[in-house]
C-alpha cells in the first residue's frame, strides 16, 4: 500500500531526544516501511528518502496537506494515517485515489467526540474505512525495571494537565523521594514549570527540566506518578513504565486508566479525591505499599503484548487487506 503518515511538527523527527506523538509516528512509519509498504512521513523532516525506510516530505504546519488538499500532497495514496490531533477529520478533501483514512489519537472521525485509542481498539474497528489505531511501542529492547532506586518519578511534559503539582503533594503526604522531570518551554508551560520547580525546592525533591531522554529516567524507577487533570488519550511515558514493569498511578481522566487495569500495572486514583488530598478514599497509600517488585516481570508482559507495535501493524494490514 502506498501511505501518507502525517505527523505534528513539534519535534523534528528522527526523534533524538524527548518526542511523543511525533516519536510514535515515526515508529509507525518505520514498521510499515519494513514490510515493504510505500510510506511518507509528512512532519518536520528533511525531504527524500530515510535510512529507516520511509521517505520524508517537509512541512512547515501539519494541517499543510489538510487544508482542502491544495498543494496536492495527498494524491496517490492509499491511506491517509493522521498523528496530526486530527485536523484531518476537521479540513480534508481527499482525493479519489484515496480509499481510507485512520488515526491514533485525539478524535473519532466518525463522531468528531475525543477518544481513547484503547477505547477505539473495541469499537471503532467495527469500520474498517476509518479506524482509530492503537498505541504501537517497540518492546523488544527495554530491560524489566529492579526498583532498586528508592524515588518514584514524574515524567512528562510540564504543564498543569500533566498534574506534577500533585504528584509533589502526593510524595510529601506519603514520605516517599519524587523526582520530577519534563519538557517546559515550547512543550509545556513556563509558568506553571515555576511554580513545579518552587514546589519542588520547598518539598527537597530534584527537578530536572528537559532531559535529554524521558525513559533513561526509568531504568531502576521503582513507581510512575502520572496524575493527569485533563483526557490523557496518549501517554508514551505510561507505555514506557508499562513495559518496563513499572506500577504507574494515574487519575480516572483518560487512556492510562485502562491501561493500568488491563496491565495490572499500578492504582487508577479518582481525581476528584487527589485533586482535595483524600489520599485513603483514591488509593494513595495502597500504591505505596504494595509488593510491585515480584509483579514487575507480569506487568511487563501484559504491557508488552498490548502495546507490541508488531501486532498493531499486524491489526493495520488485516483491516486494509
Amino acid at each position: 500500500m502506498k501511505i501518507a503518515v502525517i505527523a505534528p511538527v513539534g519535534v523534528p523527527i528522527p526523534v533524538t531526544g524527548y518526542g511523543g506523538i511525533e516519536l510514535e509516528a515515526q515508529w509507525f512509519a518505520t514498521e510499515l516501511a519494513s514490510r515493504g509498504h510505500e510510506v511518507t512521513l509528512m512532519a518536520d523532516v528533511e525531504d527524500g528518502p530515510s535510512p529507516m525506510g520511509w521517505t520524508g516530505l517537509h512541512l512547515e504546519t501539519e494541517s499543510a496537506p489538510l487544508r482542502l488538499d491544495r498543494y496536492g500532497l495527498l494524491k496517490g495514496f492509499d491511506v491517509i494515517h493522521d498523528f496530526s490531533h486530527a485536523k484531518l477529520c476537521r479540513m480534508v478533501r481527499l482525493p479519489p485515489s484515496v480509499r481510507y483514512l485512520s488515526t491514533t489519537m485525539w478524535t473519532d472521525i466518525q463522531s468528531g467526540h475525543d477518544v481513547y485509542p484503547s477505547h477505539a481498539v473495541r469499537e471503532a474497528f467495527k469500520d474498517p474505512k476509518a479506524p482509530v489505531i492503537p498505541l504501537g511501542v517497540p518492546v523488544d529492547e527495554p530491560p524489566i525495571s529492579s526498583g532498586s532506586a528508592p524515588t518514584y518519578l514524574a515524567l512528562g511534559r510540564i504543564a498543569p494537565y500533566k498534574g506534577q503539582d500533585m504528584a509533589v503533594r502526593i510524595a510529601q503526604a506519603m514520605k516517599v523521594p519524587l523526582e520530577v522531570a519534563g519538557h517546559s518551554g515550547r512543550f509545556g508551560d513556563p509558568y506553571y514549570a515555576l511554580t513545579v520547580r518552587k514546589m519542588c525546592l520547598e518539598a527537597g525533591f530534584p527537578f530536572r527540566p528537559n532531559p535529554p531522554s524521558l525513559e533513561a529516567l526509568l531504568d531502576e524507577c521503582p513507581g510512575l506518578l502520572d496524575l493527569h487533570r485533563w483526557i490523557e488519550s496518549f501517554s508514551l511515558v505510561v507505555a514506557q513504565a508499562l513495559i518496563r514493569g513499572i506500577p504507574v498511578l494515574t487519575t480516572d481522566v483518560g487512556a492510562p486508566q485502562e491501561w493500568v487495569r488491563a496491565t495490572d500495572g499500578g492504582v487508577v486514583a479518582p481525581l476528584a479525591d487527589v485533586e482535595a488530598s483524600r489520599w485513603e478514599a483514591a488509593g494513595v497509600p495502597d500504591f505505596f505499599e504494595r509488593p510491585w517488585k515480584s509483579r514487575h516481570a507480569g506487568i511487563a508482559k501484559r504491557a508488552r503484548e498490548l502495546f507490541d507495535i508488531r501486532r498493531v501493524v499486524d491489526q493495520y494490514e488485516a483491516i486494509y487487506k
